[in-house]
Order: C-alpha cells, then structure tokens, then sequence
C-alpha cells in the first residue's frame, strides 16, 4: 500500500444550484409548478405573490354571482321572494365544487363493501364475504375454485369450501349490480333475469338449452326450442340488453386534473395561433419589502442566499415560458395537418428534430413535453402525441407510425367475417399501398393496438 499525490486532467459535468432548479421547473407542469411555488413562497421570504398581476380562475364565477345579485334585487324591488326561498336554505357559495364531488364518488368495489357491511351474518362471513370481494376480477367475475380458496383463507380464518360457496351464492351474488359473482357468463346473465317475464323465461330456456344455436340464424333456433321466430327475436333483444361485464370500474380510477401548457387556436384566415396560457405563478415576484432592506450579522447572509435564490427562481420561471413558446411554435409549423385533420395529418418528427429546430437539446425537448397536454382543435392531447417515429415509403418519403397502426386496425376492422387477413396479408396490403413494412412489424403494430392474431379471431368467429 502507498499513499501518493498525482495529476489527473479530465472533464466532468458538474449541475449547478441554478441548472438543477431550472432542469426541476422546466419539468413539471403547471399544477406541480403552481405547487412548488406555493412551497417556495413559504420558506423563502423574498418572494411574493403579487394578486394584481393576473386574473384568478374564480373570476368568471365570481361574476356569475354578482349578476345573480343584481338580480336578485331587482326581483326583491318587484316583490317576488322566489330568490329568498331557493336561497335561505343554501346558496351558491354554499355548494361543494367539482372537484369535492369527483373526490366523493364511490368505486363499485368500495360500493360492495358498504353493501356486505349492513347484510347481518357473523363475523367470520363477514370477513369472508369482503375477501371474496377483493378476488373479484376486473370484469366483476369469481374465478376462484371454492376448494382452492378455502386453502387460501386457512390461514386467516377458519372457512371450507361449502362455507365458500354459500357467502357467494347468498352474499355475494345477492349484490348490486346483478351478475357479480358469477362464475361464467351464462350464470352472470341469467343473474340479471327477474324469471318473471315470458321473455326472461325463453331467455333462461335458450341459454341453458340451446347455448350453441344462439350463434345460428332465428329459423334454426326457433325451430330446435319450439317457438316463433318473433320469440326469439324478442329473446335476442333482451340478452343484448344484459350486461356481460357487471365489474367494470370495480377498483376504480383516480381523478387526475389536466391544464394545458399550450394553446393552440385556429384563426379566422385559417391560421395557426400559439399561446402558453398566463397562470397563478405569473404574478410571482421578489419581496418589496425586504429588498431594499438592510440586514446585518446572520440574517445579511439568510437574505442573502434567499434573494439568490428567488433570483435563479425567477429566472427559471422566464426559461420555462420561453422554451415552451419555441417548442410550441415549432410544432403548430412542423404538425399543421394534424392540428387541422387530427391523427390522419400525423407527419413523422422525433425529439431530435425539434431538438435542432428550436437549437435546444434532445432531453431538454424531452423534458418540456413529458406529462403536459395542449388544447388544441382537435381536443386536449398530450404533447408526446406530436412525435411519431416514421417508416420509409416508395416514393423516397416517411409515413408516421402512427398512421400506420390505424391503416392495419382499419384493415383487421374491414376483414370478412370467419375469414380474418393474417399478418402477412396485411404486410402485402400495405407494400402495395407504397408502405416498406414487414411482417414482423405488422405482428409489433397489431399487438400494440391489443388485437389478437388471426388464428384467434378466427376462433372468436366461428364460435359466434
């Protein structure tokens, strides 16, 4: 071992105080943004806010209460007390907003645990019958094996499989919407018939009797259950009416809130308009107050740093609005056709090329679009959505992957039905139509769209 001194010459990157917060703001969209700024309002005391500087989302609300105030009087000089009586018990101002009420919206999973907790059974049932909730799947079936989940239970509680079997038919399946629990579809359909209608009888008939002639032509079924072919018309009217999926939205989603970052506007003379929308973190600015202050000993170097600080901030908050304009300018030029016809104008363009456009770098591109929406004319779309790798077409060109994934869903869409186009077909289709694309490639798209292979749909055909 020895201990020695020695040169070495190299180059590092070294993210300064300064890069690292303007890499952070740039990064985040403006609800994160207007959340940060609230915290570093908080703990930095040369910043404030100036209210004055922009206008506040509650303004527009603000003035639908003043005109219904002035309203108000006006019908109180008339001598009507219609305002006084829908008022005296709640207001306006009074009520919750959208957001309180998204927040309070149930799941139908929660909703089935509220349903088990007011039934009367023991206690042991209980926490079965809300195990057997949670197995549920996503389409509200009981996949389970009574046995096999009765193994699984042991070693919370005591519990067979006939216990199993009686909290479900008698518990589970007793909850609304019918049809949950069931353990295959014809038992989630026939759940959901009352047993009292004609119809719901000849429907109960049908799916138990003659489960395969359903797929067949009404004569052949009317003739194999003895009935008219009205009969089964109706019969077929009430199945479609059923719900073969009574899960869906059993474990809920949670409520997420978009702002766009940028605003794209058709213009009268069929232009292109650009704006990056003001928000509350507009009118941010540095601390009057304490600026021209003079502080000595340790609270001379606290503001100090603070006012770095606030500075860096700000001038973050100016590199943000700036690159977002730029990048935002270069995709209303670079995507035109697509802001004005939607994914069908989807011209190829990657990170890279806006990257050169806009003199910025990739990952600097990459962070500015990553998780942030634009409005545009065609709806509120993710940013992301105006890149699209490209394919080489025979004329010299690119086409977007993109449209290329809708060209082979519209071809598996428009294929004959019980005779599915294979990948390969699809690959000669599309080469022919000038588009350099393989069968492999085609397997890649199809798989993305979630479509299953042709043997699979060919399956799916025959057995309807």
């Amino acid at each position: 071992m020895e201990t020695k001194l020695t040169h070495k010459l190299g180059q590092r990157l070294a993210l300064t105080p300064q890069l690292t917060q303007s890499l952070k703001v740039l990064a985040m969209n403006s609800m994160e943004l207007e959340n940060y700024l609230e915290e570093s309002i908080e703990c930095n005391p040369m910043l404030d806010m100036d209210q004055g500087s922009f206008t506040p989302p509650e303004s527009g609300a603000q003035e639908q209460r003043a005109i219904e105030m002035d309203e108000r009087e006006q019908w109180k000089e008339q001598g009507d007390n219609r305002w006084e009586t829908l008022y005296s018990s709640s207001s306006r101002d009074s009520m919750p907003d959208r957001e309180q009420l998204w927040q309070g919206e149930q799941n139908l999973g929660d909703s089935l645990h509220e349903q088990v907790d007011r039934q009367p059974m023991n206690d042991i049932e209980r926490e079965l019958a809300h195990a057997m909730i949670d197995s549920l799947d996503d389409d509200g079936y009981f996949r389970n094996d009574p046995k096999e989940f009765a193994a699984e239970m042991a070693e919370q509680m005591t519990v067979d499989s006939e216990m199993v079997e009686t909290v479900l038919t008698q518990v589970i399946q007793q909850l609304e919407p019918a049809g949950l629990g069931a353990r295959d579809l014809t038992e989630c359909l026939l759940m959901q018939l009352d047993g009292e209608s004609e119809i719901d009888l000849w429907v109960q008939r049908l799916l138990l009797h003659f489960p395969l002639e359903l797929f067949g032509s009404d004569a052949d079924l009317a003739k194999k259950a003895e009935c008219t072919e009205e009969m089964v018309a109706q019969a077929r009217a009430r199945m479609r009416r059923l719900d073969p999926f009574p899960g869906h939205g059993m474990h809920g989603d949670n409520n997420f809130y978009i702002r766009p970052e940028i605003i794209f506007r058709r213009t009268s003379g069929n232009e292109i308009e650009v704006e990056v929308p003001a928000s509350g973190w507009r009118g941010i600015r540095l601390n009057e107050q304490w600026q021209t202050h003079e502080w000595k000993g340790k609270d001379k170097d606290f503001m100090s740093q603070a006012m770095k600080e606030a500075k860096w901030l700000l001038h973050a908050l100016d590199q943000r609005s700036e690159t977002l304009m730029k990048v935002a300018l270069c995709l209303a030029q670079r995507q035109r056709a697509f802001l004005e016809y939607g994914v069908l104008g989807l011209k190829p363009l990657t990170l890279q090329d806006v990257a050169e456009e806009v003199g910025l770098h990739e990952s600097t591109i990459s962070r500015v679009t990553n998780g942030k929406f634009a409005d545009t004319p065609i709806g509120m779309i993710e940013l992301r959505r105006f890149f699209s790798a490209g394919l080489p077409t025979r004329g010299g060109g690119t086409i977007s992957v993109y449209r290329v994934q809708q060209r082979v869903k519209a071809l598996i869409d428009s294929e004959p039905v019980g005779r599915p186009i294979s990948d390969q077909a699809i690959a000669d289709r599309l080469q022919a139509e000038g588009i350099e694309i393989a069968r492999r490639t085609v397997a890649k798209y199809r798989e993305q769209l979630g479509l299953p292979p042709s043997s699979q749909r060919r399956r799916v055909a025959k057995s309807r």
